[in-house]
């Protein structure tokens, strides 16, 4: 009996972090978006950055969307720091090595990240 309990919450438990993954995984990991294709990349102005600026081409169902990742030059390290939807045109502007403005959000690329999902 007391095994039965203990397996029925360990089971219940599993269920609500898996289903609690899910949900933080496709509504807030931004880092988890498809990026689509790369139309252009824009240098920090001492070379230690770079932004790689996707374009996710919609088709018939979706609209158009835009991902902006920065990288780490030396470390190849990448983070998705912009996500808006409805977009095709972006302008990119470095603004420091650490601020980076993108379509008028000035935003650190170490502690900021934007997604449209979340105003």
């Amino acid at each position: 009996m007391r095994s039965t309990i203990r397996l029925s919450i360990v089971f219940v438990t599993f269920l609500v972090i898996i289903f609690g993954w899910g949900i933080y995984h496709f509504t807030w990991d931004t880092q988890s978006i498809p990026k689509g294709e790369l139309i252009r990349k824009v240098n920090s102005p001492k070379g230690k950055y770079t932004a790689n600026i996707y374009s996710g081409t919609g088709g018939a169902t979706v609209d158009d969307s835009v991902i902006v990742e920065v990288e780490q030059e030396t470390t190849k390290k990448k983070k998705n720091v912009y996500f808006q939807y409805h977009c095709k045109d972006i302008e990119v502007k470095w603004l420091t090595e650490t601020y980076i403005q993108i379509n008028g959000k000035k935003m650190n690329i170490h502690k900021d990240v934007y997604d449209y999902r979340h105003e």
